[in-house]
């Protein structure tokens, strides 16, 4: 085996392309992962991580290029993170999310001969997030052809560069959100740069501002600005807001979150509202949903639209089938109730279970926004499990939908869901490899009745995977 050091450069055939966005190939008896290719390409490719059963690697020149193969939109492609695989045809990215799926779906779930649907693609496929936060940060990432003055190097909004904690992208433009977005985080950006206000700084956690979110509704009018500071500085936020005002008379509520400066710029103890009610509106088949500064709404509303009109039929066909059952409906990780909300007509009663409290007050306003009275939504740790003693003994009244975070079902749900014996389960994930991991878990009592893809993030390695669970 040859002495291999860090940035020697390999050529190498691409295979398969995994979670993550890499495809794999094979070096001297150790896989090595690539990054920066299409499955097929034949690639010179810099070491970047020798371990001792893997490399990590990037391509830096295509020999061979696949005829998937396209010209990025986004000027900072390459350099921010956010749309790894923008240089593959569409079409190509659709294969590719279904494979993956299949993939971990026969490794990790353990699952043989697996159906798995092609997968839905987004239109739009540009400027389809419906909310972007923007960090700021006292040092920016420069960008090799360009020149700075120290007044910029000094200042950025934008997109952090992957695994560079303490320098953001700043940001001209995006395409992943809309062109109004662009033009509040350039005005705010300058606001806050010729007022030279202090960025709060990860190292010694001094400063005010940490981000900026947008957030977007697809099918009202309504839009917020979510400035997130670690205190509340109320002659800032008003002349912020007489700005945005004039410039941008059509946003509907601008908010201030505040985020002591220990925190994660996500989560946050307080929020003033500055202007407008606080929350925008959406709606999604025909169903009207408050959005607050800190609750989870999908982020492709018109994704969700599909996905979730797909769950609604799969329940009516099935009530067709089994006319004296899904009377009751469990929803895990209910967020502010859309799903359940959306489904509630097909259910005697639906019981909503949520962990953040900000989260079951905007479900609990969002059923009586709709005049539902059969749905409820309750508090409650799911790493812990769930009140589930109301439900023993129903086993054939109950439907349960799991749409968790990233991390997937705790072990403790997953028993109880087990003892409980739902005679079917839908499972919503943004994670695949996390999803097939439960899916094995629970395929002692289940098996997979329908296993499908749908792209929510044109342009990135992630996917949204829908799987219906049926008792044995």
């Amino acid at each position: 085996m040859s002495d291999l050091k860090k940035n020697s450069i390999i050529q190498l055939s691409a295979g398969k392309m995994v979670h993550q966005g890499v495809c794999i190939s094979e070096y001297e008896g150790r896989k090595v992962f690539i990054e920066n290719c299409i499955p097929g390409e034949e690639v010179n490719a810099q070491i970047k991580k020798i371990k001792r059963d893997y490399l990590e690697a990037a391509a830096v020149e295509i020999i061979a290029p696949s005829q998937n193969r396209v010209n990025p939109k986004c000027r900072h492609f390459g350099i921010c993170g956010g749309c790894k695989i923008q240089y593959i045809d569409y079409n190509k990215q659709l294969d590719i999310k279904k494979e993956i799926v299949e993939d971990v779906m026969m490794r990790i779930g353990k699952l043989k001969d697996i159906k798995v649907e092609n997968t839905i693609g987004s239109d739009p496929i540009f400027c389809y997030r419906n909310k972007m936060e923007y960090s700021f940060a006292g040092k920016r990432w420069l960008e090799f052809d360009l020149n700075y003055t120290e007044e910029e190097k000094n200042f950025a909004l934008g997109l952090h560069v992957p695994n560079i904690y303490d320098k953001v992208l700043h940001l001209k433009e995006c395409w992943l959100q809309s062109e109004f977005s662009n033009k509040v985080r350039n005005t705010v950006g300058q606001f806050f740069n010729d007022k030279k206000i202090s960025i709060h700084s990860l190292k010694d956690r001094s400063g005010l501002l940490k981000a900026l979110a947008i957030r977007e509704s697809f099918n009202t009018n309504d839009k917020m600005i979510n400035l997130i500071t670690t205190r509340f500085d109320e002659k800032i936020m008003e002349e912020l807001g007489k700005v945005l005002l004039q410039v941008f008379p059509q946003v509907t509520t601008f908010v201030n979150s505040i985020s002591s400066p220990n925190l994660s710029s996500t989560l946050s103890h307080e929020t003033k509202i500055i202007s407008g009610r606080g929350s925008i509106t959406e709606i999604l088949l025909g169903k009207q949903f408050e959005i607050y500064a800190n609750t989870f709404f999908q982020t492709n509303t018109k994704q969700a639209e599909k996905l979730f009109s797909i769950v609604k039929k799969i329940i009516y066909k099935d009530n067709l089938t089994n006319k004296s059952q899904n009377k009751i409906l469990i929803d895990l990780f209910c967020g502010v109730g859309a799903i359940g909300i959306v489904l509630a007509d097909q259910f005697d009663f639906v019981h909503g279970f949520e962990i953040s409290d900000e989260a079951v007050f905007a479900a609990k306003k969002n059923a009586e926004a709709n005049s539902l009275k059969n749905i409820d939504f309750s508090v409650s740790n799911l790493d812990q499990g769930f009140d589930f003693a109301q439900f023993t003994n129903k086993q054939n009244d109950l439907t349960v939908i799991l749409d968790p975070p990233r991390a997937g079902v705790s072990e403790k749900t997953i028993l109880q869901l087990l003892e409980l014996k739902p005679r079917q389960i839908i499972y919503i994930s943004c994670n695949p490899s996390t999803q097939a991991r439960d899916i094995e878990r629970l395929s002692v009592n289940y098996s997979p009745k329908l296993v499908q893809p749908f792209d929510f993030f044109p342009h990135t390695y992630h996917i949204e995977n829908l799987i219906v669970l049926e008792i044995l």
